[in-house]
């Protein structure tokens, strides 16, 4: 079988054609993640935000090995604490509800001369604490509902520091 060569100048598809040929072959090799699009809107998004938003740390096995709540606590009983940090702070928030009355107190690592201010739904003002000389903060009482906590840094000027919502 002799080798046949085609005649006349050789066709070459276009760029538009090349690329989507090259995509087809990626979507089906490797398809990007579902919540690609919205995760970059996001990101895009908060670097224009007013504020530096704080993360929460994931902390599933804080709790590993540590006994329940004692029996005689009741329903209206009990503690639990969220962690957040930034870029250059990290913030432990500790909830404690006896009875009717939620108490938050917290502290900031490293320590920071920072004011903090406890927003709530429906608050017409918010509830506002100092970090006093070990990072520690308190709001005695608190409201249920969605909250969130923003640290302001009064000497610096820089963005403030917000939690994202939290129930309390």
């Amino acid at each position: 079988m002799v080798n046949e060569q085609p005649t006349g100048p050789p066709v070459h598809p276009d760029d538009t054609t090349l690329l989507t040929a090259i995509a087809e072959v990626w979507a089906q090799v490797d398809p990007p993640p579902v919540d690609l699009v919205d995760g970059v809107l996001a990101a895009i998004a908060a670097e224009d935000l007013e504020f530096e938003l704080l993360t929460l740390v994931e902390t599933d096995g804080a709790l590993a090995g540590v006994r329940h709540a004692a029996p005689e606590d009741g329903p209206d009983t009990g503690a639990w604490m969220l962690e957040y940090e930034g870029p250059d702070v990290r913030i432990y928030v500790r909830f404690t509800r006896i009875e009717d009355r939620t108490r938050l107190d917290g502290w900031v690592v490293p320590v920071k001369p920072l004011s903090v201010q406890l927003r709530g739904d429906g608050q017409a003002e918010p509830l506002e604490s100092e970090i006093d000389e070990f990072g520690r903060f308190e709001f005695p009482s608190v409201a249920a509902g969605l909250s969130r906590l923003t640290f302001v840094d009064p000497a610096r000027g820089s963005k403030p520091r917000v939690t994202p919502p939290f129930w309390i």
